[in-house]
């Protein structure tokens, strides 16, 4: 085929090769203008759609943010600080208010060894066994102790660690709590347990023969070579009069939805928990005015053509419309979860020209016991897409079907492409076959056409 091209318009005269392309110009515009069109149209709608669905999502995504991070919820307060609350996910169902008194916070197990010279200062080699259990003081310095549910724990003194530091490091190893506190040319080592009366320990020494030392650090009944400084002990208080203990002074479990930390004994304080009504006004408002922002860009993508401006992207476009009409019909859905409550009952409207408005005045006259409606709802709205069919999210989804079914259809446009590019390829060989013919027989036409002029030349000139 190349040797044809070449040679394309050397008999004739005429330049077919530029013909060929005009003809086959002519053609691919004629067979796929439209198509082209159609592609164009549908990747702007399936661009457009995808656009409605990030938007809706976020729109969710920003709602649900407010709601998880307490915004809307019961906000729990503190008459002391020595009692510090904070929120636990979702925070307290309801409001409330209670009293609260703390006789003793809890406290972890301390032991102090005698000192030794140094950090470096050598303490012999064999085992340290650590058992955790109930201690109870029996006086004079003595105490019995019951193991508990925790395991023992072995610490291995050899060459390599036979050093007060070395001891301290296998012991936070182990996932104890030890250090050295140097003063005034001695180390001691002290070890910390960890909070709750269940959390009390002894220890007991097996010695190396030939390398004594780990009996100094050893703690038992009747063989307290370490001194107790500090008792293992639960924390000790009562809320509204009924007396309870708790192994930490982080205390999960006493109100729900809501964390206590304690950090010493409170002889009367008061826990309270009210919704924060400035900030559910905000979230509403904001909310309404995203929501009026979202209906927008829908009418934008939706609009028709008005003389020179052309039509949006979503003009005519079924999903569009659904989505639309379901935004506008959430201010009015009663949500069951929230006990039929509707956004129209939290100041939000629409009006005639579609846009969503809010009064915060509506939202103030709402009674306070609907106050966990409204946080629902909002939750309800922010919600995943497989929840309540009236969550951003699901309604985001409404797009994803027709997407899916656009770029089907846009897949089939291109192929329908790739098969008129090779049937016009096709269509350029068989003209170039046909030129190249044309040409050969106009070529030697004028070959004959010249022999003849030689010839009469030849004969004229004999006369």
């Amino acid at each position: 085929m190349t040797s044809i091209v070449s040679s394309l318009g050397v008999g004739s005269g005429i330049d077919t090769r530029a013909l060929i392309d005009s003809l086959v110009a002519a053609d691919r515009e004629a067979r796929t203008k439209p198509l082209t069109a159609r592609s164009e149209a549908l990747t702007a709608r399936i661009s457009a759609l995808g656009q409605v669905k990030s938007a809706l999502q976020s729109i969710a995504s920003s709602l649900s943010a407010r709601v998880t991070g307490g915004a809307l919820g019961v906000v729990p307060a503190s008459s002391d600080s020595a009692i510090a609350v904070e929120r636990r996910g979702t925070g307290p169902a309801a409001s409330f208010n209670a009293a609260v008194q703390v006789t003793a916070i809890a406290a972890g197990q301390r032991l102090v060894a005698a000192p030794l010279a140094s950090a470096a200062a050598p303490v012999g080699e064999g085992v340290l066994t650590i058992s955790f259990g109930r201690r109870t003081e029996t006086g004079g310095g003595d105490f019995t102790f019951a193991s508990g549910s925790a395991p023992s724990v072995d610490i291995v003194i050899g060459p390599q660690n036979n050093s007060l530091a070395g001891l301290r490091d296998a012991l936070n190893a182990a996932g104890l709590d030890a250090s050295i506190i140097s003063n005034a040319g001695a180390a001691n080592l002290a070890i910390k347990g960890r909070e709750g009366a269940e959390n009390a320990f002894v220890i007991s020494a097996a010695e190396t023969p030939g390398s004594p030392g780990l009996a100094q650090f050893a703690h038992l009944p009747g063989n307290a070579a370490m001194v107790a400084t500090a008792r293992a002990g639960d924390a000790e208080l009562s809320l509204d009069g009924i007396a309870v203990t708790r192994p930490s002074n982080v205390i999960d479990d006493l109100i729900p939805g809501v964390r206590l930390r304690l950090a010493r004994p409170v002889a009367a304080a008061t826990l309270s928990g009210a919704r924060d009504g400035p900030s559910l006004a905000t979230t509403v408002g904001d909310f309404a005015s995203t929501l009026s922002a979202m209906r927008g860009l829908l009418a934008d993508f939706r609009k028709g053509a008005a003389g020179d401006d052309p039509a949006g992207a979503l003009a005519g476009d079924a999903t569009a419309r659904a989505i639309d009409q379901r935004l506008s019909m959430l201010v009015a859905a009663p949500v069951a979860a929230a006990n039929g409550l509707r956004l129209r009952d939290l100041g939000v409207s629409v009006s005639r020209s579609g846009a969503i408005s809010f009064d915060a005045d509506r939202l103030a006259a709402l009674p306070p016991a609907r106050q966990g409606d409204a946080e629902t709802l909002l939750r309800t709205l922010s919600g995943s897409a497989f929840g309540s069919p009236l969550s951003l999210n699901a309604i985001a989804e409404a797009a994803t079907p027709a997407s899916a079914g656009l770029s089907r259809r846009k897949d089939a446009l291109t192929a329908d492409l790739a098969r008129i590019e090779t049937r016009l390829s096709d269509y350029r060989n068989s003209l170039t076959r046909q030129y190249a013919a044309m040409d050969r027989l106009v070529a030697a036409s004028k070959a004959v056409g010249a022999q003849l002029d030689t010839q009469i030349r030849m004969w004229t000139s004999r006369e």
